[in-house]
């Protein structure tokens, strides 16, 4: 199961929306994980240049991605390390669905002030 585009954009306008981020730059935002993710659900770390991963460790931040990292030993007695991102799908979900707990405060608060 992948997620929509309208999902990815209702996540990121209640988690980096609720912090400032104008709409353009959320679809941008949004276009540019999904430019990296496409049908799957990983993204190898060694693809990514510094400014993107930093983007990605930002993105984890909100927990939108996680990052895995496997270890592989080969033939030479070397160990290969595999970093990987991954989209947090059920996060996704769960943030696109959010209604936040600041706007349920800030309704309590003008309901209160409205009342005296």
């Amino acid at each position: 199961m992948g997620i929509s585009r309208d999902t990815l954009i209702r996540a990121l306008k209640n988690t980096y929306g609720k912090n400032g981020m104008n709409d353009k730059d959320i679809d941008d935002l949004c276009d540019f994980i999904l430019a990296f993710f496409g049908y799957d659900d990983y993204v190898l770390d060694n693809v990514l240049s510094p400014p993107e991963r930093d983007v990605f460790y930002n993105l984890e931040e909100y927990g939108i991605v996680s990052t895995v990292r496997e270890e592989v030993n080969i033939v030479k007695g070397k160990t290969w390390r595999i970093n990987q991102w991954y989209l947090n799908k059920q996060k996704i979900m769960k943030l696109a669905e959010d209604k936040s707990e600041t706007d349920k405060e800030s309704n309590i608060y003008d309901s209160f002030f409205k009342n005296m």
